[in-house]
């Protein structure tokens, strides 16, 4: 069976100035709202509870899920202050680096639940020298499909390229 339905010239001239309307009003609104951040680069997937573990060169740092400043100084001497910010709500974790130091960040392993995310800043995402900092780091989803509290957050740090402020870079990454 097949239904049409007849309009004058007038109301089609309406629902289109309508759907017109509306649909600059959704562009707009979208537009407006704020864009949700994203790591830098793409987690990676660690079952269980992983030790803390950094590749050659680097050194480790496990800390609570706490906002905190922590300085660093890494065995050739060289420092850097991290800083460490946990939403309200303890999911998510943001961190950086004060660009006055000489460290950067080669990998952040987030545990909370059964299992753990590692987000590395290497070459291969992009970052040969580490990162400075980073955004909206979580651990995967529970069983339940939600995102759980961290428990502990793994660091793992190296010498830096990154200018350090007063024009000169750290050492070499």
């Amino acid at each position: 069976m097949r239904v049409a339905t007849r309009m004058s010239r007038s109301a089609v001239a309406a629902t289109r100035l309508l759907g017109v309307g509306l649909t600059t009003a959704v562009a707009v609104g979208l537009a407006a709202a704020p864009a949700s951040a994203a790591p830098d680069v793409p987690p990676i997937f660690i079952e269980g509870n992983p030790a803390l573990t950094c590749p050659a060169g680097g050194e480790g740092l496990r800390v609570p899920p706490t906002d905190a400043e922590y300085e660093v100084e890494l065995e050739n001497g060289e420092t850097g202050v991290l800083n460490v910010d946990i939403s309200d709500d303890g999911t998510l974790l943001t961190f950086s680096i004060d660009l006055g130091g000489e460290i950067a960040v080669r990998s952040v392993t987030v545990k909370g639940g059964p299992n753990a995310n590692r987000y590395v800043y290497d070459a291969a995402n992009g970052f040969p020298n580490g990162t400075t900092g980073d955004d909206d780091l979580v651990s995967p989803l529970n069983p339940g499909g939600n995102i759980p509290e961290i428990s502990h957050i793994d660091f793992c740090f190296i010498p830096s390229d990154y200018d350090n402020g007063n024009g000169n870079g750290g050492g070499t990454a």
